[in-house]
């Protein structure tokens, strides 16, 4: 008798599958941060062939507020498929099995990329109007340039909804890897628009090239999608309980993802009103700060959010809370010293990736400036992301929502002064100041039994970070115009020395200073780094 014809045999093949799945997931993992990290620095290249072809021109201006609409409409087009298809579709596979389906699913796809279809007319016929509202002050010529690039990239629409719809069926079979090449792919086709298309048709190029690299996310999983299809029933039917169903699920999210999409819309309307190149250069600066915002902040959420749920729906409040302020103090541990370490390198660190061609020192004033004042985000919104999984894992979805429109209402009424004072930098400054206060507003949010008597102790950490993070920034200040100079006079090689040294400097201060000031915060960090290590090698031997 074999070893899983035995009770004993059966739970070491548990133990096995178990293991192998672990393992499985483990590897998905790393492959798709890999790919994320080559599409990260894929985009950072194309945004410097971009910024080296057009730097902060009126031709960029029009490029990226024509490329807003698109992108708005794609972001609310792909919320039901996260929110509502996976979890039905992936219902009916291990249920009805992969015939019904896939024929529920064919029926939703027919619905759904029906309804794309008329958002990409309703586009490509109000695109003037949308130009218009997005950017009220551009002038007949920027309007005109604008218009034209949002009637090209309006066809993106339905090419890209249908990559994210195969993506995540892929993602229901456990797929990872054929979705994720799309991003990456998209940004070499973007790469090969800014050299070659851009030497012929201009400005439109960069659009030829979302469109083309649209189609080449959604073509490059076909093949894949058509593997998988048993049963698959196009037809149309806008009462079909699974069209139902994922817009009843989805509609949470899209509320949700007004005002965070709205946000972009708000940048583009002030921006529009000032000197050309202002919306450029908001642009390039927030291209910098989402390498550590996504790095970091999205990484401290996605592994949260999973254990913050299993703590809550068995009950364990006190476990959540705890782990809840040691995350909170981790990220905060970490974050504060890289915003701040941006802020105080920002002028060698945008003139070492994107000071060549057209990127000229105008475009230099206005990048740093806003790059400058973006940074608070970084460490404001890693704090409330982190808060926000907690929310749902307690399932209140409703307050984060709630204050997420508090606070684009805040950064209207700031921007509006701020502008004034500061031009394009008062739009950045009013976008640190709105993700502060909203981060102070879920202070008071926060459910009382995950806050209750734990708030002195986290505000102690708080304050001997900041005491060990204002170490390091005055030493990187004193030591800031050697940078500097070195940029202006020295080559790329001697700029990147120059830059990295000071980043050696900058973390070797900020540890020295957080032993002495911080001890607690950086020996838990260095616990947590250790003991993640040590999980990971531990499960990419398949062990337990």
């Amino acid at each position: 008798m074999s070893d899983c014809g035995r009770p004993g045999g059966e739970r070491k093949a548990v133990s096995r599958y178990e293991a192998s799945q672990t393992t499985g997931i483990v590897i998905s993992t790393v492959w798709v941060i890999g790919l994320s990290i080559v599409a990260k620095a894929l985009a950072l290249i194309k945004d410097i062939v971009v910024a080296a072809r057009f730097g902060t021109s009126a031709e960029m201006d029009s490029y990226l507020v024509a490329l807003t609409i698109p992108a708005l409409v794609i972001a609310w087009c792909r919320s039901p498929i996260r929110s509502g298809f996976v979890p039905l579709f992936t219902e009916r596979l291990e249920r009805d099995g992969e015939r019904r389906a896939w024929s529920d699913a064919g029926i939703f796809m027919t619905d759904f990329l029906l309804l794309i279809l008329v958002a990409t007319v309703v586009v490509l016929v109000l695109a003037p109007l949308m130009v218009s509202l997005v950017a009220p002050g551009f002038g007949e010529s920027s309007h005109a340039l604008a218009t034209s690039l949002t009637r090209v990239m309006a066809l993106s629409v339905l090419f890209s909804t249908m990559a994210g719809l195969f993506a995540n069926i892929l993602h229901c079979y456990r797929n990872f890897a054929i979705p994720g090449l799309g991003r990456p792919l998209n940004n070499v086709i973007m790469i090969l628009a800014a050299v070659f298309l851009t030497r012929t048709h201009g400005i439109h190029g960069l659009a030829y090239g979302i469109l083309l690299g649209s189609i080449a996310h959604a073509a490059v999983q076909l093949p894949s999608i058509r593997r998988r299809a048993r049963g698959l029933t196009l037809r149309i039917d806008f009462r079909h309980p699974m069209f139902l169903g994922v817009m009843r699920l989805a509609l949470p999210l899209f509320i949700g993802m007004a005002g965070a999409k709205l946000d972009d819309v708000v940048d583009r309307v002030f921006a529009s009103m000032l000197a050309e190149g202002s919306i450029s250069g908001l642009s390039y600066a927030l291209r910098l700060i989402e390498l550590p915002k996504e790095i970091l902040i999205v990484g401290f959420s996605t592994v949260l959010f999973p254990f913050f749920s299993t703590m809550a729906a068995r009950g364990r409040i006190d476990e959540l809370a705890d782990k809840l302020m040691a995350a909170m103090r981790i990220a905060f541990f970490i974050l504060l010293p890289a915003s701040i370490g941006m802020a105080v390198l920002g002028e060698p660190l945008v003139r070492l990736i994107f000071q060549r061609g057209a990127f000229d020192d105008e475009s230099m004033r206005f990048t740093v400036s806003a790059l400058l004042l973006y940074t608070p985000t970084i460490w404001a919104l890693g704090i409330s992301s982190i808060m926000t999984s907690a929310f749902i894992a307690m399932k209140d979805t409703k307050r984060p929502v709630i204050a997420g429109f508090v606070r684009l209402g805040v950064k209207v009424g700031l921007v509006l002064v701020f502008v004034r004072m500061f031009e394009s930098a008062g739009v950045a400054l009013s976008t640190s100041v709105s993700h502060v206060f909203k981060l102070v507003l879920f202070f008071f949010l926060l459910p009382k039994q995950l806050r209750s008597g734990r708030y002195p102790a986290l505000f102690r950490s708080f304050l001997a970070t900041a005491l060990a993070t204002a170490v390091m920034a005055v030493v990187l200040r004193l030591l800031s115009p050697v940078a500097v100079t070195i940029g202006l006079r020295g080559s790329i090689t001697w700029q990147i020395t120059a830059l990295g040294g000071m980043a050696v400097v900058g973390t070797g201060v900020y540890w020295a200073a957080a032993r002495v000031l911080a001890p607690n915060e950086l020996r838990e960090m260095l616990k947590v780094s250790s003991s993640g290590i040590r999980s990971f090698v531990t499960r990419m031997q398949g062990k337990n």
